[in-house]
């Protein structure tokens, strides 16, 4: 099995971080049951998705189209 460490944030969400992968995964890339050795709460930060977004000062100088033309 496979070690993580879950992480819960400030905003409720939890994520789970691998600390140490097992001898099965390196070989086969395949997951297998992910065993929780360590928990961390941290209180003062918010998760990824609720992050807000920070964009530089020039992003509204540049022009994206609405569709892709592949």
């Amino acid at each position: 099995m496979c070690d993580y460490t879950q992480r819960e944030y400030s905003c409720g969400h939890l994520r789970w971080i691998a600390s140490k992968w097992c001898r099965d995964y390196t070989i086969s890339h395949k997951r297998c049951k992910p065993n929780v050795a360590d928990f961390e709460y941290r209180a003062e930060e918010v998760c990824g998705e609720c992050k807000p977004k920070e964009y530089p000062p020039w992003e509204n100088l540049i022009r994206r189209s609405k569709q892709r033309t592949d």
